[in-house]
């Protein structure tokens, strides 16, 4: 978070300091009456464009039956509690069911801390020594620890409410964990080929080939369905990605032709080039891509299936029982030309099937099995006796990989993780330069000096000057949502074989770490954040008293900025301002540039512009690991020291648990879900959290010179530690792999209904071998009118999208 004092946000131009009671109702009126004009907004929205607030029962390819029951005008708030989890599971994802879970613990936990406070309050307001001398004077503060005077016995009350509330956070957990192991069995034993399959780096020489990584397993008694090495193909992969371009200009040019009925012309060059018709040069140019493409394939498979000691012709015969045409005859001949060569030089073939560019294998490959057993026994068993050498990791899904990394060495891997960690340390450090150069301008005298333009405004009308001043705060909330961007950017660098999202969980606790030292650390540091942490250096001690002595006046801040962020980013979310802002300039966009003759072009991203029918999925990372996170330690810090935070927790809980559920059940679509593997990395980030949090109130309780409720505070730490480390034990492994009695018995079911395997065939084939010819789904159109180019050795074949 920010190093920006709370008392920056509502400041008149007379630099009038405002109490924390003031700031928090100024922030309460302000953004609570912005998020019920945004509510009401969508309250009648949604019901009147069902296609934009309700997509998942208007297009075909959406419609889950979750959906069907959009409810009414104002019954849709509680009657989306009504739909159970295994539903929201099924038709939502384990990533939606998982986010829900965890923002309605922080409902229940936040009703803990709720009740707590109804003996917390009294035993705070009891003691009015502090208040009557003028220590404490806000109303605010009068019902928190900082009213409590030294020596007090009222301290007990803390100990007390901190040992319920984290004794409910830890039952709550416990609970949680039960659900989340039942739901995650249910979801690894889906037939899906990330389920049945490996994936296997550091391959020694000698297994850099399907048939060496397949027998390697079978000797180990595995059920093998088919096993890839992936190679090195980037002359096939640019070919391919040239081959899509041109697909996808053709495919526009004969929808110009047969849908305006004009006949498209372009010209070759963007400078200078000649005239031409489009749909004859487009389509020349796809016949030699694709017969260049083929031709590639063909010797790239050849040579891994004459060293695996298959036949390449009956293979391909299997792989492609389409009609044959002059190129397939042309290959056909090539490939037998090679067979008869292939005893007098199989070591050269070997060599340049580890050596050459394009073709050559890379040092990690893919591995199916046909059953659950096998695949789960060769996940959890040490395949090498040296460390880095035949590592195995659960696939990620096909359409997940990230096929550039795959096979990067194990030295590029442990490089790039450690320069991402060091970015992300660097940033953490020097992120309060640039936010605190934001802060400054929060300030009215400050941004006057800045634009002395707005000085006579601001003096002749002063309430411009406090609405210059509650604007910070969204400001800072804007800056700091750059941050998971920033951060991705560093996940990029640890070359995973998934493709890095801002659903990563490298992200996620890049996000939340940053998240909990800006905003409980670096922002509690008094004047020069270099001499604080020099003084951290010499003596460590002193940042849990630093902090003692600063965060309990801080309360109203904390819950100010939870729901500026909270309040602003549901009502912009439940409206859907993104996507609907996108859908109008797309629509703009595709009158202006001609992509809207047929449903799939209108229908079709471009630019990175979005229709409705195709929504973005949603971001699970860089909401958990920031905006959740930092809601679950504000009140782990402050549910005892300042029980009113609970009430506001309370709400903001609610109204996201009662957001999310709406936009899961008629928004987002199940898209790249993980099986709520940030479950498991949320769980353990706020029990950390929950230490910090102790370790803060044992320092705050201790500065009250109340021994009795410091010394009952460290039984409590010990506790959490413990819980910690017993689920460290074992309850995390088990989520992690299929446990292997759950294997056989799925396993047994499937043998006995006839399981077919075609999900698994050629699932982590590269995408640029699977293809040896592309066409436009429409290219039979010219076929039929004989537009084709004469040249064209395919017009007589069948056209397949790519």
């Amino acid at each position: 978070m920010t190093e920006v004092h709370d008392i920056r946000f509502l400041q008149s131009s007379e630099e009038i300091p405002l109490s924390s009671s003031e700031i928090l109702r100024a922030t309460c009126k302000i953004y609570g009456s912005l998020f019920l004009v945004l509510f009401v907004i969508f309250l009648v929205v949604r019901v009147r464009y069902p296609k934009v607030y309700n997509i998942k029962n208007s297009y075909n390819n959406l419609k889950t039956p979750i959906a069907e029951n959009p409810f009414g005008l104002f019954s849709w708030m509680w009657n989306v509690f009504k739909i159970s989890y295994n539903d929201i599971v099924e038709q939502c994802g384990m990533d939606a069911a998982t986010t829900i879970r965890l923002l309605e613990s922080g409902v229940k936990l936040s009703v803990v801390g709720v009740v707590c406070s109804a003996f917390l309050f009294p035993a705070y307001n009891f003691d009015t020594t502090l208040e009557s001398e003028g220590i404490v004077s806000d109303p605010l503060d009068s019902l928190s620890l900082s009213n409590v005077p030294s020596g007090s016995h009222a301290a007990i009350a803390t100990t007390v409410g901190a040992y319920i509330l984290f004794g409910a956070a830890m039952f709550f957990i416990a609970r949680d964990l039960e659900w989340y192991q039942e739901h995650r069995r249910k979801f690894l034993s889906k037939k899906e080929a990330s389920n049945y399959s490996i994936y296997m780096s550091g391959l020694p020489v000698e297994y850099r080939s399907d048939g060496a990584v397949k027998q390697h397993f079978v000797e180990q008694n595995a059920h093998v369905f088919e096993a890839r090495v992936a190679l090195q193909i980037p002359n096939l992969e640019k070919n391919a990605m040239m081959r899509q371009s041109v697909v996808d200009k053709l495919e526009h040019a004969i929808n110009v032709q047969y849908v305006k009925g004009v006949t498209p012309k372009h010209r070759t060059k963007m400078c200078g080039g000649k005239m031409v018709m489009s749909i004859p040069e487009y389509n020349k140019e796809l016949v030699e891509l694709n017969s260049k493409i083929s031709s590639e394939i063909d010797n790239i498979t050849y040579v891994h299936q004459t060293r695996d000691g298959e036949d390449p012709t009956l293979k391909e015969a299997e792989r492609e029982p389409s009609v044959k045409d002059e190129d397939e005859v042309k290959a056909s001949e090539h490939v037998d030309g090679k067979k008869q060569s292939v005893a007098a030089g199989f070591v050269s073939s070997i060599k340049s099937l580890v050596y050459s560019e394009d073709g050559s294998a890379r040092n990690a490959a893919f591995i199916s099995f046909s059953d659950l057993t096998s695949t789960n026994l060769a996940l959890q068993a040490c395949h090498h006796h040296k460390p880095w050498v035949c590592e195995v990791q659960p696939a990620p899904k096909p359409e997940q990989v990230e096929w550039k990394n795959v096979g990067t060495s194990n030295k590029s891997k442990q490089i790039g993780e450690l320069l991402s960690l060091a970015l992300t340390v660097i940033l953490c450090l020097f992120w309060t330069i640039p936010v605190g150069f934001v802060a400054s301008l929060s300030n009215v005298e400050s941004l006057t000096e800045l634009l002395p333009f707005l000085k006579p405004v601001v003096e002749n009308n002063p309430w411009f000057g406090q609405l210059l001043a509650q604007l910070a705060p969204l400001i800072l909330v804007g800056f700091i949502s750059m941050l998971p961007y920033i951060l991705l950017a560093f996940v990029g660098l640890e070359k995973s074989i998934c493709l890095a999202s801002l659903q990563s969980p490298s992200l996620f606790n890049k996000v939340a770490w940053f998240t909990i030292i800006q905003t409980f650390f670096v922002s509690t540091l008094s004047g020069s954040v270099t001499s604080e942490l020099q003084k951290i250096s010499e003596n460590p001690s002193y940042a849990v008293e630093l902090m003692a002595k600063a965060l309990p006046s801080q309360a109203s801040y904390f819950i100010q900025v939870i729901l500026v962020q909270n309040f602003l980013g549901l009502g912009t979310e439940l409206l859907r301002v993104s996507p609907v802002a996108q859908a109008v300039i797309r629509h703009y966009a595709a009158k202006m540039t001609g992509y809207d003759l047929t449903e799939k072009e209108m229908n079709t991203t471009i630019m990175g512009l979005r229709v409705f029918s195709d929504p973005l999925e949603y971001y699970f990372g860089s909401k958990l690991g920031g905006e959740t996170i930092l809601i679950f330690m504000v009140l782990f810090v402050y549910g005892t020291m300042s029980p009113i935070t609970c009430y506001f927790t309370l709400l903001v809980f609610f109204i996201l648990a009662m957001g999310f559920r709406n936009q899961f059940i008629y928004i987002y679509p199940i898209a790249n879900d993980s099986g709520g593997t940030l479950f498991t990395c949320f769980i353990k980030t706020i029990i950390v959290c929950m230490i910090i949090a102790q370790v803060i109130l044992i320092g705050v309780v201790g500065l009250k010179q109340s021994p009795i409720a410091t010394a009952l505070l460290i039984p409590l730490l010990i506790s959490t530690f413990l819980f910690q480390w017993y689920l460290n034990k074992r309850h995390y492994a088990v989520t992690r792999c299929l446990p292997l009695e759950d294997c056989s018995k799925i396993d047994r079911e499937n043998e006995r209904e006839g399981m077919i395997l075609d999900f698994l065939k050629e699932a982590y084939l590269q995408p640029a071998i699977k293809t040896k010819f592309a066409f436009p789904e429409n290219h039979d159109k010219i076929i039929e009118t004989g537009e084709t180019n004469s040249r064209d050795p395919l017009s007589s074949v069948e056209s397949t999208s790519p």
